[in-house]
């Protein structure tokens, strides 16, 4: 299966786009990244247009956001793009022990949230 990673500017060749594709091939995705030479230059040409095609193209999307969460509006467009075409978007994690709950928290949370 063949699945788009969008991903920010600013991990481009870094250890954390490594390791993204590292764990999506391990997963058995045939990952398409559009860090690359002809990506590139098309982006240069088309604009976010260009990467249209990645939509047709894979049936998924794998995206990253910024540490705080937010998401950049290409990755975001990029994201709407795969949606529209009722293609599934799976978000990488991050910050996942800044998020763990403690023992206590969890018991709160349930307590507020359970309707049993």
């Amino acid at each position: 299966m063949k699945i788009y990673y969008a991903h920010c500017l600013s991990i481009y060749d870094a250890p954390q786009e490594k390791r993204d594709l590292e764990v999506l091939k391990s997963l058995g995705f045939e990952v398409v990244n559009p860090n690359c030479p002809e990506c590139a230059e098309g982006y240069k040409k088309e604009g976010m247009d260009y990467f249209r095609r990645y939509a047709e193209e894979c049936e998924a999307i794998a995206f990253r956001a910024l540490p705080d969460g937010r998401i950049p509006a290409g990755i975001g467009k990029e994201i709407r793009m795969f949606k529209d075409r009722n293609k599934p978007a799976i978000e990488l994690p991050s910050g996942l022990l800044s998020r763990l709950m403690s023992i206590e928290e969890t018991r709160e949370y349930l307590m507020e949230t359970c309707t049993r």
